[in-house]
């Protein structure tokens, strides 16, 4: 299960928030790949054109929930590192 990451705007240590979130993004990315392995379909490689056997398949609470947490989480860190002027350039985009 993913660990859970405490929203505090008061919080001082903004390596220890993103360490949080590398953790959220380790630990939802494990729970996925072990729900893949499972599936006896194995893992998809990152270099594959077709489509994954799971991915015709419902999704499963677990599956969606690490990935809900695998994506909030990098989208958070993305947010967080990078310029606010190309997070803001990004939004508008996805916007379009």
């Amino acid at each position: 299960m993913s660990a859970a990451l405490t929203p505090n705007p008061q919080a001082g240590s903004g390596k220890a928030e993103l360490e949080g979130l590398l953790s959220l993004i380790t630990s939802a990315t494990r729970d996925a790949m072990a729900i893949y392995e499972n599936s006896s379909h194995g893992l998809p490689s990152v270099h594959s054109t077709t489509a994954h056997p799971l991915d015709t398949e419902a999704s499963t609470f677990a599956m969606k929930n690490a990935i809900r947490t695998l994506e909030g989480a990098c989208e958070q860190l993305c947010t967080t590192l990078a310029p606010p002027s190309h997070t803001l350039l990004n939004v508008c985009r996805n916007v379009a």
